[in-house]
């Protein structure tokens, strides 16, 4: 399945201002996807920090093979790492004492930064970080797609009604402005499929918007995603072409339990490539 995580409520004024051709705002609390109107709090909106300076933080990691053997580890945030996070509000803390604490999801950064020197056969999981001084609240990444986690599947609008198990390679963009391409890893359940190392990535320097077209320039090449070459030097020699098709696909569905369930991709060229990725989940009955 993918993550379909519904998070936050969507102010009316960014609504208006993000612009996503075929939604449209009808009233205060609900939206208008390709015609279907839908609660805003479905929609697939995370809250961003940036840390303001280096801020130390924990991972868990799980043994593949056997989840419940876990451990933690220390990592450190460079200066600048933007992140989707929730404070949880003060409560007893794991070492005793009571605190808030900032949690973020891991598979939203790079790998290279949650993974280094993990131990082998383990899984980088929850990030979470103590120092809430060292992060400030900043707008939605531009380099994110509108209404996305940041997750996107190879396939076109056929490819969205088959499922994710049917998905060879995914691209994710990560919170903290990197590109990673990978492929589904063989023999392994649909939690752990796409855990593996990127196969290619590449850090993002620039982000430049034209219309429904996101720029995203790169200091390096990329194998297996087209890019084009528009420097022989420096940060931004490669561009890699990014743009919003506006064809949400409707994938709702009735269930006996919980009614109306409301889902819906949108559809992505990247690198001349079609990709999908979930941009609303809800139901007016949630579990």
């Amino acid at each position: 399945m993918k993550k379909r995580i519904m998070v936050g409520v969507l102010g009316l004024a960014v609504l208006t201002s993000l612009g996503l051709s075929g939604i449209t705002a009808r009233a205060a609390s609900t939206v208008k996807i390709g015609g279907v109107t839908v609660d805003r709090s479905y929609l697939n909106t995370d809250t961003y920090y940036k840390t303001k300076w280096a801020v130390k933080a924990k991972v868990t990691y799980y043994q593949e093979k056997k989840p419940d053997n876990q451990y933690t580890k220390a990592i450190t945030l460079p200066k600048g790492t933007i992140i989707s996070g929730q404070i949880i509000p003060k409560h007893q803390l794991a070492h005793g004492q009571w605190g808030n604490e900032m949690v973020t999801t891991g598979g939203d950064l790079n790998y290279k930064l949650l993974n280094a020197q993990v131990k082998k056969g383990y899984l980088a999981s929850g990030v979470v970080s103590y120092a809430l001084s060292g992060f400030k609240k900043v707008k939605t990444p531009v380099y994110i797609p509108t209404y996305s986690h940041g997750d996107l599947y190879l396939g076109d609008a056929k490819a969205t009604r088959k499922g994710d198990t049917q998905v060879k390679q995914t691209v994710r963009i990560t919170t903290n402005g990197y590109v990673e391409l990978r492929h589904r890893a063989a023999n392994v359940d649909s939690d752990t499929m796409w855990a593996s190392q990127p196969t290619s990535q590449a850090k993002i320097k620039r982000t430049q918007v034209k219309g429904a077209t996101r720029y995203l320039y790169l200091g390096t090449n990329m194998k297996g995603i087209k890019t084009t070459r528009v420097g022989k030097k420096g940060a931004y020699q490669y561009r890699l072409t990014f743009k919003n098709l506006h064809q949400p696909q409707n994938l709702s569905y009735y269930d006996d339990d919980r009614g109306e369930v409301y889902v819906f991709d949108s559809l992505y060229a990247l690198g001349g490539v079609t990709y999908y990725t979930p941009i609303c989940f809800g139901s007016e009955i949630e579990d």
